[in-house]
């Protein structure tokens, strides 16, 4: 049996067709269409950070952490405490952290408890002022369709 070498083109046509398929419309119940379109928001911004592509995966992972995916917005506060793909900001990570921490995550509890010590007791506050307002902005844009219009 004669083993070949994929090709190039070969590969790059896999690597398509799964970014085709991580990508793709799915038909669930419109119940669970936030949670697939939040998961796969994720997967792109995952996908970025795996190539080392900071401002890709930072752009997704600010849509999966807008789309309310507590996982998200804390690797989204992680990218502030680096300064990967987004600018370094202690603040910022603060905000994206109580987020996410908020929700239960405990990585996210774990992690703003480390940061602590950069950050002020006011920042600190001033930042979970800020998750607050975060958290509203999310909340507004997932429940915008049970809002009636006055037209």
């Amino acid at each position: 049996m004669n083993k070949t070498q994929p090709s190039r083109q070969d590969l790059e046509q896999q690597l398509n067709n799964i970014l085709d398929f991580v990508t793709q419309p799915t038909n669930h119940s419109a119940e669970n269409k936030s949670d697939v379109s939040e998961q796969t928001t994720l997967n792109k911004a995952l996908y970025y950070l795996k190539h080392n592509q900071a401002p890709l995966a930072a752009k997704w992972m600010r849509l999966a952490a807008m789309a309310g995916n507590h996982r998200a917005q804390f690797y989204l506060g992680l990218f502030f405490v680096k300064g990967q793909g987004v600018p370094k900001s202690v603040f910022h990570a603060a905000a994206w952290l109580s987020l996410a921490s908020s929700q239960g995550y405990e990585p996210a509890t774990v992690a703003l408890d480390d940061l602590r010590k950069y950050i002020d007791t006011k920042r600190l506050k001033d930042a979970q002022c800020y998750a607050a307002s975060l958290y509203e902005q999310i909340h507004q844009i997932q429940f915008a369709h049970l809002i009636p219009k006055n037209d």
